[in-house]
Protein backbone atom coordinates (compact mmCIF):
# COMPACT_ATOMS: atom_id res chain seq x y z
CA UNK A 1 0.00 0.00 0.00
CA UNK A 2 2.89 2.14 1.25
CA UNK A 3 4.47 1.26 -2.66
CA UNK A 4 1.55 2.34 -4.39
CA UNK A 5 1.03 5.56 -2.62
CA UNK A 6 4.38 7.27 -3.14
CA UNK A 7 4.36 5.68 -6.96
CA UNK A 8 0.72 8.05 -7.00
CA UNK A 9 2.83 10.54 -5.11
CA UNK A 10 5.49 10.64 -8.14
CA UNK A 11 3.02 10.37 -10.97
CA UNK A 12 1.29 13.81 -9.43
CA UNK A 13 4.72 15.31 -8.47
CA UNK A 14 5.72 14.74 -12.36
CA UNK A 15 2.18 15.94 -14.02
CA UNK A 16 2.40 18.87 -12.09
CA UNK A 17 6.40 19.52 -13.18
CA UNK A 18 4.42 19.29 -16.74
CA UNK A 19 1.43 21.66 -15.77
CA UNK A 20 3.43 24.74 -14.53
CA UNK A 21 4.97 25.15 -17.92
CA UNK A 22 2.39 24.70 -20.01
CA UNK A 23 0.19 26.66 -17.92
CA UNK A 24 3.15 29.39 -18.37
CA UNK A 25 2.95 28.99 -22.52
CA UNK A 26 -0.89 29.53 -22.50
CA UNK A 27 -0.16 32.40 -21.01
CA UNK A 28 2.02 33.65 -23.55
CA UNK A 29 0.02 32.46 -25.86
CA UNK A 30 -2.98 34.62 -24.07
CA UNK A 31 -0.85 38.22 -24.33
CA UNK A 32 0.22 36.75 -28.07
CA UNK A 33 -3.24 38.35 -28.64
CA UNK A 34 -2.96 41.54 -27.38
CA UNK A 35 -2.04 43.28 -30.77
CA UNK A 36 -4.08 42.01 -32.72
CA UNK A 37 -7.56 42.90 -30.25
CA UNK A 38 -5.64 46.64 -30.52
CA UNK A 39 -5.27 46.66 -34.14
CA UNK A 40 -9.00 45.91 -34.42
CA UNK A 41 -9.97 48.32 -31.21
CA UNK A 42 -7.59 51.23 -33.23
CA UNK A 43 -10.68 51.73 -35.65
CA UNK A 44 -12.37 53.32 -32.48
CA UNK A 45 -9.65 53.81 -30.07
CA UNK A 46 -6.44 55.53 -29.19
CA UNK A 47 -3.74 52.95 -28.34
CA UNK A 48 -3.74 54.51 -24.68
CA UNK A 49 -7.85 54.66 -24.27
CA UNK A 50 -7.64 50.47 -25.65
CA UNK A 51 -5.42 49.54 -22.37
CA UNK A 52 -7.53 51.78 -20.01
CA UNK A 53 -10.63 49.87 -20.91
CA UNK A 54 -8.05 46.55 -20.55
CA UNK A 55 -7.40 47.55 -17.33
CA UNK A 56 -10.55 48.86 -15.52
CA UNK A 57 -12.39 45.83 -17.00
CA UNK A 58 -9.80 43.47 -15.99
CA UNK A 59 -10.19 45.50 -12.61
CA UNK A 60 -13.53 44.88 -12.03
CA UNK A 61 -13.47 40.70 -13.11
CA UNK A 62 -10.86 40.71 -10.34
CA UNK A 63 -12.48 42.55 -7.76
CA UNK A 64 -15.54 40.37 -8.39
CA UNK A 65 -13.52 37.36 -7.90
CA UNK A 66 -12.18 38.42 -4.70
CA UNK A 67 -15.70 39.13 -3.31
CA UNK A 68 -17.15 35.59 -4.45
CA UNK A 69 -14.00 33.94 -2.71
CA UNK A 70 -15.21 35.98 0.56
CA UNK A 71 -18.54 34.56 0.27
CA UNK A 72 -17.95 31.05 -0.43
CA UNK A 73 -15.78 30.78 2.51
CA UNK A 74 -18.32 33.32 4.58
CA UNK A 75 -21.31 30.30 3.11
CA UNK A 76 -18.88 27.42 4.21
CA UNK A 77 -17.77 29.01 7.81
CA UNK A 78 -14.14 28.74 6.71
CA UNK A 79 -11.79 31.73 8.27
CA UNK A 80 -11.13 34.54 5.58
CA UNK A 81 -7.85 34.40 5.04
CA UNK A 82 -5.78 37.76 6.25
CA UNK A 83 -3.87 39.37 3.55
CA UNK A 84 -0.39 40.25 4.62
CA UNK A 85 -0.98 44.24 3.83
CA UNK A 86 1.88 45.63 5.90
CA UNK A 87 3.48 48.77 4.20
CA UNK A 88 5.98 47.44 2.57
CA UNK A 89 4.10 44.85 0.67
CA UNK A 90 1.91 48.15 -0.30
CA UNK A 91 4.78 49.55 -1.36
CA UNK A 92 5.62 46.66 -3.50
CA UNK A 93 2.06 46.04 -4.71
CA UNK A 94 2.07 49.89 -5.45
CA UNK A 95 5.71 49.55 -7.62
CA UNK A 96 4.31 46.36 -9.48
CA UNK A 97 1.33 48.38 -10.92
CA UNK A 98 2.75 51.60 -11.79
CA UNK A 99 5.83 49.80 -13.42
CA UNK A 100 3.29 47.69 -15.49
CA UNK A 101 1.00 51.05 -16.08
CA UNK A 102 4.33 52.97 -17.04
CA UNK A 103 6.10 49.92 -19.48
CA UNK A 104 2.83 49.85 -21.84
CA UNK A 105 2.73 53.61 -22.02
CA UNK A 106 6.33 53.47 -23.39
CA UNK A 107 5.51 51.24 -25.44
CA UNK A 108 3.00 52.99 -26.81
CA UNK A 109 5.26 56.41 -26.93
CA UNK A 110 7.96 54.89 -28.67
CA UNK A 111 6.31 53.39 -31.23
CA UNK A 112 4.98 57.32 -32.11
CA UNK A 113 9.22 58.22 -32.14
CA UNK A 114 10.79 54.91 -33.63
CA UNK A 115 10.10 52.03 -35.62
CA UNK A 116 8.01 49.33 -34.41
CA UNK A 117 10.99 47.02 -35.10
CA UNK A 118 13.92 49.21 -33.21
CA UNK A 119 11.38 49.39 -30.43
CA UNK A 120 10.81 45.80 -30.32
CA UNK A 121 14.12 45.32 -30.20
CA UNK A 122 15.03 47.35 -27.66
CA UNK A 123 11.92 46.35 -25.65
CA UNK A 124 13.56 42.85 -25.87
CA UNK A 125 15.83 43.67 -23.48
CA UNK A 126 13.90 43.07 -20.83
CA UNK A 127 15.33 39.35 -19.53
CA UNK A 128 18.74 41.78 -19.77
CA UNK A 129 17.29 44.38 -17.14
CA UNK A 130 15.38 41.51 -15.04
CA UNK A 131 18.73 38.99 -14.91
CA UNK A 132 20.77 42.06 -13.22
CA UNK A 133 17.97 42.94 -10.62
CA UNK A 134 17.64 39.60 -10.15
CA UNK A 135 21.47 39.32 -9.62
CA UNK A 136 21.78 42.79 -7.19
CA UNK A 137 18.48 41.91 -5.47
CA UNK A 138 17.89 38.47 -4.85
CA UNK A 139 21.81 37.45 -5.39
CA UNK A 140 20.87 34.47 -8.00
CA UNK A 141 23.33 33.32 -10.23
CA UNK A 142 23.36 32.21 -13.86
CA UNK A 143 25.30 29.50 -15.03
CA UNK A 144 27.09 29.61 -18.55
CA UNK A 145 24.57 27.57 -20.44
CA UNK A 146 21.67 30.00 -19.07
CA UNK A 147 24.23 32.55 -20.58
CA UNK A 148 24.79 31.14 -24.16
CA UNK A 149 21.04 30.48 -24.24
CA UNK A 150 19.98 34.15 -23.56
CA UNK A 151 22.66 35.34 -26.24
CA UNK A 152 21.40 32.88 -28.55
CA UNK A 153 17.98 33.71 -27.47
CA UNK A 154 18.39 37.83 -28.53
CA UNK A 155 20.17 36.65 -31.73
CA UNK A 156 16.93 35.51 -32.94
CA UNK A 157 14.90 38.09 -31.77
CA UNK A 158 16.79 40.32 -33.58
CA UNK A 159 17.35 38.04 -36.56
CA UNK A 160 13.44 38.32 -36.84
CA UNK A 161 13.47 41.95 -37.02
CA UNK A 162 16.42 42.16 -39.13
CA UNK A 163 14.80 43.31 -42.19
CA UNK A 164 12.79 46.38 -40.88
CA UNK A 165 16.09 46.88 -38.66
CA UNK A 166 18.08 47.70 -42.15
CA UNK A 167 16.09 50.33 -42.90
CA UNK A 168 14.43 51.59 -39.96
CA UNK A 169 14.79 55.48 -38.58
CA UNK A 170 15.05 56.05 -34.97
CA UNK A 171 15.98 59.54 -32.66
CA UNK A 172 17.51 58.60 -28.89
CA UNK A 173 14.02 59.91 -27.51
CA UNK A 174 12.39 56.81 -29.39
CA UNK A 175 15.09 54.61 -28.50
CA UNK A 176 15.43 55.69 -24.79
CA UNK A 177 11.86 55.18 -23.83
CA UNK A 178 12.06 51.46 -25.57
CA UNK A 179 14.50 50.82 -23.23
CA UNK A 180 12.56 52.61 -20.36
CA UNK A 181 9.86 49.80 -21.17
CA UNK A 182 12.79 46.98 -20.77
CA UNK A 183 13.21 48.77 -17.59
CA UNK A 184 9.65 48.93 -16.50
CA UNK A 185 8.45 45.32 -17.54
CA UNK A 186 11.84 43.86 -15.46
CA UNK A 187 10.51 45.91 -12.41
CA UNK A 188 7.16 44.59 -12.63
CA UNK A 189 8.46 40.88 -13.33
CA UNK A 190 10.59 41.55 -10.07
CA UNK A 191 8.13 42.75 -7.96
CA UNK A 192 5.55 40.37 -8.93
CA UNK A 193 7.77 37.35 -8.18
CA UNK A 194 8.49 39.09 -4.89
CA UNK A 195 5.20 39.39 -4.29
CA UNK A 196 3.64 35.94 -5.26
CA UNK A 197 5.43 34.30 -1.51
CA UNK A 198 2.49 36.63 0.02
CA UNK A 199 0.03 37.32 -2.15
CA UNK A 200 -2.10 34.95 -4.76
CA UNK A 201 -2.09 35.96 -8.11
CA UNK A 202 -5.93 37.59 -8.19
CA UNK A 203 -5.14 39.55 -5.46
CA UNK A 204 -1.98 40.62 -7.32
CA UNK A 205 -3.47 41.17 -10.65
CA UNK A 206 -6.41 43.60 -8.80
CA UNK A 207 -4.31 46.07 -7.29
CA UNK A 208 -1.85 45.82 -10.56
CA UNK A 209 -4.78 46.78 -12.66
CA UNK A 210 -6.68 48.93 -10.21
CA UNK A 211 -3.31 51.36 -10.11
CA UNK A 212 -2.95 50.74 -13.46
CA UNK A 213 -6.22 52.63 -13.56
CA UNK A 214 -5.24 55.68 -11.76
CA UNK A 215 -2.17 55.75 -13.80
CA UNK A 216 -4.00 55.59 -17.30
CA UNK A 217 -7.06 57.58 -16.29
CA UNK A 218 -5.20 61.18 -16.26
CA UNK A 219 -3.62 60.38 -19.51
CA UNK A 220 -6.34 59.17 -21.67
CA UNK A 221 -8.32 62.51 -20.60
CA UNK A 222 -5.22 64.82 -21.05
CA UNK A 223 -5.12 63.43 -24.33
CA UNK A 224 -8.83 63.88 -25.53
CA UNK A 225 -9.11 60.68 -27.14
CA UNK A 226 -12.76 58.69 -27.17
CA UNK A 227 -12.30 57.13 -23.74
CA UNK A 228 -14.73 54.23 -24.12
CA UNK A 229 -15.64 52.19 -27.54
CA UNK A 230 -19.30 53.82 -29.04
CA UNK A 231 -20.27 49.98 -30.93
CA UNK A 232 -20.77 46.77 -29.70
CA UNK A 233 -17.69 45.35 -32.28
CA UNK A 234 -15.45 48.01 -30.38
CA UNK A 235 -16.63 46.95 -26.89
CA UNK A 236 -16.02 43.60 -28.38
CA UNK A 237 -12.10 44.06 -29.20
CA UNK A 238 -11.90 45.99 -25.70
CA UNK A 239 -13.53 43.37 -23.68
CA UNK A 240 -11.74 40.44 -25.22
CA UNK A 241 -8.53 42.34 -24.61
CA UNK A 242 -9.11 42.43 -20.98
CA UNK A 243 -10.41 38.70 -20.34
CA UNK A 244 -8.02 37.26 -23.12
CA UNK A 245 -4.75 39.22 -22.72
CA UNK A 246 -4.79 40.71 -18.69
CA UNK A 247 -7.17 38.31 -17.03
CA UNK A 248 -5.60 34.70 -18.67
CA UNK A 249 -2.54 36.24 -20.31
CA UNK A 250 -0.93 38.19 -17.28
CA UNK A 251 -3.04 36.41 -14.37
CA UNK A 252 -1.44 33.00 -15.68
CA UNK A 253 2.08 34.36 -15.84
CA UNK A 254 1.83 35.55 -12.56
CA UNK A 255 0.99 32.72 -11.01
CA UNK A 256 3.61 31.03 -12.74
CA UNK A 257 6.12 33.63 -11.01
CA UNK A 258 5.31 31.21 -8.23
CA UNK A 259 6.78 28.51 -10.08
CA UNK A 260 9.82 29.80 -12.28
CA UNK A 261 12.08 32.77 -11.65
CA UNK A 262 10.99 36.66 -13.12
CA UNK A 263 14.20 35.55 -15.10
CA UNK A 264 12.92 32.76 -16.80
CA UNK A 265 9.46 34.26 -17.14
CA UNK A 266 10.70 37.51 -18.99
CA UNK A 267 13.09 35.17 -21.59
CA UNK A 268 9.82 32.95 -22.60
CA UNK A 269 8.18 36.30 -23.02
CA UNK A 270 9.92 36.15 -25.55
CA UNK A 271 7.79 33.85 -27.87
CA UNK A 272 5.14 36.57 -27.60
CA UNK A 273 6.24 38.25 -30.57
CA UNK A 274 6.95 34.75 -32.41
CA UNK A 275 3.22 33.87 -31.46
CA UNK A 276 1.73 37.37 -32.55
CA UNK A 277 3.49 37.14 -36.04
CA UNK A 278 2.16 33.78 -36.81
CA UNK A 279 -1.30 34.91 -35.54
CA UNK A 280 -1.02 37.96 -37.78
CA UNK A 281 0.27 35.80 -40.37
CA UNK A 282 -2.66 33.51 -40.22
CA UNK A 283 -5.61 36.34 -39.50
CA UNK A 284 -4.44 39.31 -41.68
CA UNK A 285 -2.29 37.37 -43.97
CA UNK A 286 1.12 39.36 -43.00
CA UNK A 287 4.13 38.57 -45.23
CA UNK A 288 6.60 36.56 -43.31
CA UNK A 289 10.19 36.76 -44.77
CA UNK A 290 13.29 33.69 -45.02
CA UNK A 291 14.96 35.91 -42.15
CA UNK A 292 11.89 35.69 -39.75
CA UNK A 293 11.34 32.41 -39.95
CA UNK A 294 15.53 31.99 -39.43
CA UNK A 295 15.09 34.26 -36.35
CA UNK A 296 12.24 31.71 -34.88
CA UNK A 297 13.85 28.96 -35.08
CA UNK A 298 17.14 30.63 -33.53
CA UNK A 299 15.20 32.33 -30.91
CA UNK A 300 13.64 29.23 -30.09
CA UNK A 301 16.71 26.96 -29.39
CA UNK A 302 18.10 29.76 -27.55
CA UNK A 303 15.09 29.96 -25.19
CA UNK A 304 15.59 26.22 -25.03
CA UNK A 305 19.23 25.83 -23.77
CA UNK A 306 18.77 29.15 -21.26
CA UNK A 307 15.27 27.97 -19.84
CA UNK A 308 16.03 24.37 -19.77
CA UNK A 309 19.51 24.99 -17.25
CA UNK A 310 17.23 27.14 -15.27
CA UNK A 311 14.96 23.83 -14.50
CA UNK A 312 17.14 22.06 -14.06
CA UNK A 313 18.72 23.85 -11.43
CA UNK A 314 15.35 24.94 -9.70
CA UNK A 315 14.67 21.02 -9.61
CA UNK A 316 18.20 19.84 -8.29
Amino acid sequence: MENQLNFIGRQLAKISAMASPALLFIGIVALSFGSIFIKWSENELSPDATVFNRFWLATIFFALWQFAKVIIQFKAREPIQQQPYTYQNLLILSTSGISFALNLVCIAWSLTQTSVAISTVLHNLAPIFTSLGAWLLFNQGFNRQFVIGMIIAFAGAIGIEIEELSTATSNLVGSSVAILSAIFAAAYLLTVENLRTKFDSVTIQLWICGISVIVMLPLVLLSGDEIFPSTLSGWAWVISLALVCQIVGQGLLTYSLNKFSSVVVSLVHLLEPIISSLFAWVIFWERLSFSNWIGFVILLIGLYIAVSSQVTVETD
